[in-house]
């Protein structure tokens, strides 16, 4: 079960948006830290800047540009509205969501009858509605804010009606989501009105009696610097003048180098920075990464200020930071260590990533995948609860999320099982569709041993597109049909993305099996720089044992130069694959420029995906 921070007691466990740009009607659950992943325009800083319009400090002002366009429309017709519910929900001492808010909290004072019980389970929440819709009477669109009656069923939450009473800014403001985008810059932050580091710095917390003395010290710092500066004494001397075109009774001119007063400081506070054994720099001389890290951990210590400043007066307020691509600018190492200082942030944190590191860090049961979905986003989620064996759970965190995160960013996923597949297939992949697996955002995952559960599971409760390859020998074709079995798949004949090899091959009797003896001898010749390597492996291993008792080797007899070729690429895996499918697929006959099976693979993913062999547009 989620467990939330019960620092304020209460979370914003749920929000649904419908009619905001690409997204027509989502619901995305939050956690105490919830990771949004997805390809570009996904929809995830949409779902990002509907919560800043329902909810964020300074309100995102909506408008007629933010109304989701149906395919084909050039303009929203009139009666189409933007809808944003958020739900806000009783967090008691354990961390996990409570049943009542406490009689006579903060909450209850500060919300009154907006707290209603859902209709299903009977738990009270805070739900409330943010919608922009065409006014006839202003003649514009128009924003309003209004407690639900309820908190009905996803399928029923568009009808739910509302109250009539409108929600004030100071029911809001201590909920309010705080967000920082992109471009967060600390060396922006410094002199920017409004930033974090200013709503900090802008009142330094001192005594009057203090503050007194301070200004009186700067004025005679001041007076010093003037006095003994023969520049600053010649600029004051010339800009008298001003008494004389403006004003005769001019109070006169002064400069002052320092603030004089410590309101004004923070305008002109800097921050330097050194790593070990190096001279200290401004930031402003510091690359966007260090930058931007600085940005966010103010941020950070504006969160624990604020929550410390309110419970000293007997307040609460609930931290919700949205933030967009905190990896930005850092290197990998630099993007794993970044999640442990977002976890330190105080409050709840909805973080949009393209980091296979971040996200891979992140627990399985706060990533939610954004995808599209014939134009609009789909937002899903990991239904933990279908795995219950604890060691599926394991392998699934462990050996494809933190080792293979790329995989959560995929448009497709394909699978196969051995090294040979690992380096060939991008080549024969690049030859078919004239554009790399990067480029056309796929996926290709190699299998540890045969246990496909964990990736199958995965792609498919993420609706990501999944393919496989597989030997056709007895063992994997049985672990496969466990694994599908296990995901609640169709059986290998009844699944058209997979391909499994014929007549019990592997990928390397395949090949030869399909005539490419030739080329893989030249590969095997590349390879070693010998232009015999396979006759000079059949003079030096011809007779000797194979390794486990299971006989001698015979490459004399008939078939015995298949043999030692399939003996010698088992030998070569990780040396041969990429040479063989570069001579292969540069073969002048393209008929022979694909194995069969890869042929026919390339073709149900291009035919799924939209993307035609050789001729691929980029999308």
């Amino acid at each position: 079960m989620t467990t939330y921070s019960n620092i304020s007691g209460i979370a914003i466990t749920e929000a649904r948006v419908c009619n905001f740009r690409s997204l027509a009607n989502i619901e995305v659950q939050l956690n105490d830290l919830t990771v949004l992943i997805g390809s570009n325009n996904a929809g995830k800083t949409s779902f990002l800047d509907a919560l800043v319009a329902a909810i964020g400090a300074g309100r995102k002002t909506l408008s007629q540009d933010d109304v989701r366009l149906a395919h084909g429309e050039a303009f929203a017709p009139k009666e189409r509205q933007i809808i944003i519910d958020i739900r806000v929900q009783p967090i008691g001492s354990d961390g996990k969501i409570a049943s009542t808010f406490p009689a006579g909290s903060y909450w209850t004072a500060l919300w009154g009858t907006g707290i209603s019980p859902d209709n299903i389970t009977f738990i009270e929440s805070m739900g409330f509605r943010t919608t922009l819709s065409w006014s006839v009477v202003k003649a514009d669109y128009v924003i309003e804010r209004k407690f639900l009656t309820e908190w009905n069923s996803f399928n029923e939450w568009l009808t739910t009606t509302t109250q009539e009473k409108t929600l004030s800014a100071s029911q809001l403001e201590p909920v309010a989501l705080h967000y920082i985008d992109a471009k967060r810059d600390l060396e922006d932050d410094l002199r920017r009105q409004g930033s974090y580091w200013r709503r900090m710095t802008d009142d330094l917390g001192l005594e009057s009696k203090d503050v007194t003395e301070l200004e009186e010290v700067l004025s005679s710092i001041n007076q010093q610097i003037v006095d003994k500066s023969e520049i600053l004494k010649h600029l004051k001397e010339n800009l008298t003048d001003l008494q004389v075109v403006v004003s005769a009774d001019s109070a006169g001119i002064d400069i002052s180098p320092v603030a004089r007063k410590l309101r004004d400081l923070s305008k002109g506070i800097d921050v330097s920075f050194s790593t070990s054994g190096a001279q200290s720099f401004p930031l402003a001389r510091h690359g966007m990464g260090t930058r931007s890290l600085a940005s966010l951990l103010v941020f950070r210590a504006f969160a624990s200020w604020r929550t410390s400043i309110a419970t000293k007066g007997g307040d609460k307020v609930h931290s919700i930071l949205a933030l967009e691509e905190p990896e930005s600018h850092l290197h990998p190492q630099a993007q794993r260590s970044l999640f442990s200082h977002i976890k330190q942030i105080s409050g709840q944190r909805v973080v949009s990533t393209h980091s296979p590191y971040f996200a891979g860090q992140a627990p399985l049961e706060d990533l939610r995948l954004f995808i599209k979905n014939g134009g609009d986003t789909v937002a899903t989620r990991l239904n933990l609860a279908e795995l219950d064996n604890p060691d599926d759970k394991r392998k699934l965190q462990d050996t494809v999320i933190e080792s293979r995160g790329d995989i959560l960013f995929a448009k497709a996923l394909v699978l196969f099982e051995g090294q040979t597949e690992e380096q060939a297939l991008p080549i024969w992949a690049q030859k078919y569709w004239n554009m790399s697996i990067h480029e056309l955002g796929f996926s290709f995952a190699r299998v540890n041993g045969t246990d496909y559960f964990p990736y199958i599971w995965l792609a498919q409760s993420l609706q990501i597109p999944w393919y496989l390859m597989g030997d056709g020998e007895a063992q994997p074709i049985s672990n496969l049909e466990t694994a599908l079995k296990k995901a609640k798949c169709n059986a290998i004949i009844d699944s058209p993305n997979i391909i499994v090899l014929p007549n019990g091959n592997n990928f390397e009797t395949q090949l030869i099996n399909e005539g490419y003896l030739p080329e893989i001898e030249k590969s095997l010749n590349e390879t070693h720089e010998n232009t015999s390597y396979l006759d000079h492996f059949i003079e030096n291993y011809n007779g000797l044992p194979y390794p486990k008792n299971k006989g001698n080797r015979d490459y004399k007899t008939a078939g015995g130069r298949e043999r030692a070729a399939m003996d010698a690429m088992k030998a070569e895996k990780t040396r041969l694959a990429k040479p063989l499918a570069r001579t292969i697929s540069e073969l002048a006959d393209s008929s022979r420029q694909f194995p069969q099976n890869i042929d026919k693979l390339f073709a149900i993913i291009g035919n799924d995906m939209g993307f035609t062999k050789a001729t691929v547009v980029k999308t």
